[in-house]
């Protein structure tokens, strides 16, 4: 009777995996993959819509609760071959490659925000400015950060415009440079000159390789200089006399606001119903009033507001926010396509 004990021990040894191991119970964010807690246990998932738990046999999992490993070195990762997800090492080295030798398309308006990759295309500028959001890309390639770029190929990152919906007809390509772009999470490219005077942008299509999954695009008139464009944050931002995206014009104390914000850039609110705005007479120390706009109502092209205070001759006007910039010349701002 021992010896048969002895015999289904190995033999359990030798055909489960998981033989003389405990299971672990990891929480993460299900989109970065960033690992929230690791226990013995199941957890009570508090916040369903951006974390999940998995359960995990890898004996890494009692060296991080012991402390004899950083968490911050791991994340989770998903295995396409079993089909779950388990922890792995997180490196720094962001490995470009291809998946297949299809092309994926950039989805117009989409939020730049839950994109890898986007590009704004400045037809007046004849600039096209290309982002890549980092934090994502992280969560993506399990990276606990962005140090090194490695790649067997050139021109990975290119971009390509076709005809609209149609990727076997070429037009032109853009050449981007990786080192540029993840170096400073962004770089502005001429447009060819051929394209931009022949192109008709309403009907043209961009498209990447399989590098990542999630690829965006936008057309606008021309660059705005906003704090976000500089690559700059300030608190507190003032009106300004170059171009802008939104321009307030002041009669018999009513104020027009003229915008261009689309709703596609709903996300420079960042879930704010409404955008303040503090008038102040030529300087911050000469308090006149306050009002708010609703964001709802900035999104709409044209709206007003009617001042409960006498507007300044030389308004300065004060507000939170980096994506931005307000100008007062009484111009009333032209529309812009897409």
């Amino acid at each position: 009777m021992v010896t048969n004990k002895h015999l289904q021990a190995q033999q359990n040894e030798g055909t489960n995996p998981h033989y003389n191991k405990r299971k672990y119970y990891i929480v993460f964010d299900k989109h970065s993959g960033k690992i929230k807690t690791i226990s013995n246990s199941p957890n009570a998932i508090k916040d369903p819509e951006n974390l999940m738990e998995a359960e995990s046999w890898n004996p890494v999992c009692k060296r991080i609760i012991k402390g004899q490993a950083s968490l911050k070195r791991y994340g989770m990762i998903w295995d396409l071959v079993n089909e779950t997800w388990d922890i792995d090492f997180r490196s720094t080295t962001l490995i470009i490659e291809a998946k297949h030798n299809k092309l994926i398309p950039f989805n117009f308006g989409m939020d730049p925000t839950a994109t890898e990759i986007f590009a704004k295309v400045f037809y007046e500028d004849r600039k096209i400015l290309i982002e890549a959001n980092k934090q994502n890309i992280r969560g993506l390639k399990n990276l606990s950060d962005i140090t090194e770029i490695a790649s067997s190929e050139n021109k990975l990152l290119d971009i390509y415009i076709t005809r609209k919906n149609d990727p076997d007809y070429l037009i032109s390509s853009i050449n981007v440079d990786p080192l540029t772009l993840f170096k400073h999470g962004k770089q502005i490219v001429d447009l060819p000159l051929a394209v931009n005077e022949s192109a008709d942008w309403a009907d043209i299509s961009l498209y990447a390789k399989t590098v990542f999954n999630n690829y965006g695009w936008s057309l606008a008139k021309s660059i705005v200089h906003t704090q976000d464009f500089l690559g700059t944050n300030r608190v507190l931002q003032s009106n300004v006399e170059e171009k802008s995206n939104i321009n307030i014009n002041v009669v018999n104390n009513i104020a027009y606001i003229d915008s261009d914000i689309k709703d596609s850039e709903l996300y420079y609110f960042k879930g704010k119903k409404e955008l303040k705005f503090v008038v102040c007479d030529h300087s911050i120390d000469h308090l006149v009033g306050a009002f708010e706009v609703p964001v709802a109502e900035i999104l709409q092209n044209k709206s007003q507001v009617n001042l409960s205070f006498k507007w300044p001759e030389d308004p300065l006007i004060v507000f939170k926010n980096n994506y931005v910039t307000v100008s007062t010349n009484g111009e009333v701002l032209n529309e812009q396509n897409g």
